[in-house]
């Protein structure tokens, strides 16, 4: 029996050239934000447009007194253009379509909605455990070059995030969730679970090779591989929740909480309302783990039951 996925995608264009076009879309909306983000960069951290100033560009930001706001209007250019613009550009411009045609479905009610960030945060202590499990991973001898450049990219991409999320005003807690939270979200679910997902489905028809492996492509488009293994998890997560519900808001809408639940750990920790370590799931006993694994599966199934869409 034809599912809804495999119904709305029959008149759309080859899975191959697809996807080598909505990559050259967000290859080109990443270097026009790029561009908009560095000029920003520059006007706030007062550098010029020498060599060596832009070398040095994001120390001269971290250390100029607006350097937080510009440092988060910047993301924001740089994920509009990379992620919005160019997904919605490739499918209003190439497949002829609007947003709406993202949904296969209408959006779910209240209770399913809630369900699926219930699932989201159950999940939780089981995604600090692989965390845990990646942050601790060993190279053998013969790849220590590589460790070495590995953990300086994760230090340095550490030192940004640790900037981005130092702040302790109530107005740079909603640019923040506006950003990190809000922005990021929308955009990588568009491209990552509205394309290349559904692209993917449509190469190898088989919904779960298509979820695991845009899952794969999203955390390794972060560029942080000792943050491979629970990005990747979340990702897959927000596949299949995408995939049972047949709208894209439910992928968006977990994305866009668990992110912003994060910024507002992270808020709280910096005006010391909470401990440092309520925000680290990467110590969780084993029957925590174990627990927020059954737990997060009886949701999620209750959720595959509850939108009856079929596998």
């Amino acid at each position: 029996m034809e599912n809804r996925f495999e119904f709305n995608l029959r008149n759309e264009r080859p899975a191959g050239s697809s996807l080598l076009l909505i990559f050259g879309f967000v290859v080109i909306g990443m270097v026009i934000g790029n561009v908009i983000a560095t000029f920003i960069m520059i006007y706030f951290s007062g550098s010029s447009l020498s060599v060596e100033s832009l070398i040095s560009l994001n120390s001269n930001l971290m250390s100029s007194s607006n350097g937080w706001l510009g440092l988060l209007i910047a993301q924001a250019f740089a994920s509009i253009f990379t992620f919005i613009i160019s997904g919605l550009a490739y499918f209003k411009w190439i497949e002829k379509k609007g947003f709406q045609d993202f949904n296969f479905r209408k959006l779910p009610n209240l209770g399913i909605i809630i369900l699926s960030v219930l699932t989201l945060v159950s999940l939780l202590p089981f995604n600090g455990w692989l965390q845990e499990i990646n942050s601790n991973m060993k190279f053998p001898a013969s790849l220590s070059g590589l460790e070495i450049f590995l953990k300086s990219m994760e230090d340095s991409m550490a030192e940004l995030t640790k900037f981005m999320t130092g702040f302790d005003e109530f107005w740079e807690l909603i640019l923040a969730l506006l950003v990190i939270g809000l922005i990021a979200g929308i955009g990588e679910e568009l491209i990552f679970r509205g394309l290349v997902q559904r692209k993917l489905y449509l190469a190898f028809n088989n919904p779960h090779l298509a979820i695991w492996i845009s899952a794969v492509i999203f955390s390794a488009i972060h560029m942080q591989f000792y943050g491979f293994l629970p990005r990747m998890f979340l990702g897959a997560i927000l596949g299949y929740l995408y995939y049972f519900s047949g709208n894209l808001w439910i992928a968006i809408l977990g994305h866009v909480f668990n992110n912003c639940l994060a910024v507002t750990m992270l808020y709280l920790v910096n005006l010391k309302i909470i401990s440092p370590e309520i925000e680290k799931l990467d110590s969780v006993p084993v029957y925590g783990i174990i627990g927020s694994l059954a737990l997060g599966m009886y949701l999620f199934n209750s959720f595959k039951n509850q939108t009856k869409t079929p596998v």
